[in-house]
């Protein structure tokens, strides 16, 4: 299964430990859907489509300007902000499928709550079976989109390729179309 995220990217990193790799995961984690705020286990979080990876990244900005495709303060010298594709052989558990959910004992609104002790409880629950690399999930900014979480990327390939996001980019055009945000140059 493909899957892509946007990322600091660093052509030339080779160490996925370090920032400007496109499989690095930021460590201070603990805020997001499935993060785990005890640190056991860090989430590498990515889309199901390019345009979904785009849309989880700028989806907060009202207007997309050259402004908001710039590295954050703490990226490496040189980096750009990139669209990254992987590979993923690991099984995920499809949070999407209704018998899931009900085997679960999961409602719907249990998966896209914003209250993140609801969701990184039901999160951990499922890491701690070891049955799945992460979950999937719909994207609350467009629900043809899955969102993935992935807290073993041990499987996780990155196909080599990513693409500086530029306005006139593929996939930022769709989302931007998709979610109604105006591109300004």
């Amino acid at each position: 299964m493909d899957v892509w995220r946007v990322c600091v990217w660093l052509p030339g990193q080779v160490d996925p430990s370090s920032n400007g790799h496109p499989t690095y995961v930021w460590p201070r984690q603990g805020q997001g859907r499935v993060d785990d705020p005890e640190h056991e286990y860090l989430v590498l979080y990515l889309s199901d489509s390019p345009a979904g990876a785009v849309a989880e990244y700028l989806g907060d900005y009202p207007r997309w300007t050259p402004a908001v495709l710039q590295p954050p303060p703490a990226a490496p010298p040189r980096s750009s902000v990139a669209l990254a594709r992987f590979e993923l052989s690991q099984p995920v558990l499809d949070l999407d499928d209704p018998e899931v959910l009900s085997e679960w004992n999961l409602r719907p609104s249990e998966v896209v709550t914003r209250d993140r002790q609801v969701t990184q409880q039901w999160a951990r629950a499922i890491y701690d079976t070891q049955d799945y690399a992460g979950v999937a999930w719909w994207s609350h900014r467009e629900p043809r989109w899955a969102s993935l979480g992935l807290w073993d990327i041990s499987e996780v390939r990155w196909s080599g390729q990513a693409e500086e996001l530029t306005l006139d980019h593929p996939a930022l055009l769709e989302a931007s179309d998709v979610l109604r945000r105006p591109i300004e140059p």
